[in-house]
């Protein structure tokens, strides 16, 4: 056996649990033998966030505060997909939520492990196309947002200066910008 074949689950056990997430502790045998306890994983859910392009060329991105880093973020409209819904619906409803914005000719641009070594999570990212705004952004009870239009060709500019840091929003971006030409 390698080190890099799957490891054993031997048992789990909740510590927490919140509307938000949960975190885990799992005992997991390695392919060599050897047991790592605890393991812990946060477990979340799905994600989608939403690359939309207005018919003028502007990339609708959202400025808002982050805790966690204690910075203010550059990024994509995005958020978490609901118990029983489909991620394309998620990624509409939340774009409409923070920016006011719909419509448009949306695609997948792919599902990537959100934070593969912590979380459970995946990222669903979405390019839509010839977005328009119509209606005023209604935000969540406790998010400040402000909806921020950069022209298409700024926004590797914006990630490489660090005012985009959202892992999963640069990969949309980039996979988008690929997608563009």
């Amino acid at each position: 056996m390698t080190e890099l074949e799957r490891w054993e689950h031997l048992s789990s056990e909740k510590l927490m649990e919140n509307p938000y997430f949960a975190v885990r502790a799992d005992r997991l045998r390695l392919p060599d033998g050897d047991v790592k306890d605890p393991y812990y994983i946060i477990e979340r859910s799905d994600a989608a966030i939403v690359f939309p392009l207005t018919e003028a060329g502007e990339v609708v991105l959202v400025r808002q505060y982050r805790p966690a880093i204690e910075m203010v973020e550059l990024g994509l409209p995005a958020g978490l997909v609901e118990e029983g819904e489909e991620p394309l619906i998620a990624a509409r409803r939340e774009l409409s939520e923070e920016t006011g914005y719909a419509g448009g000719a949306w695609e997948l641009l792919g599902v990537v492990a959100s934070s593969p070594s912590l979380k459970d999570n995946w990222a669903h990212l979405f390019l839509a196309r010839d977005v328009e705004r119509t209606a005023p952004p209604q935000p969540d009870e406790h998010e400040r947002v402000e909806v921020v239009l950069v022209p298409v060709g700024e926004l590797l500019t914006k990630i490489s200066a660090g005012e985009i840091v959202s892992s999963s929003g640069v990969a949309a971006a980039l996979l988008a910008l690929n997608k563009l030409g």
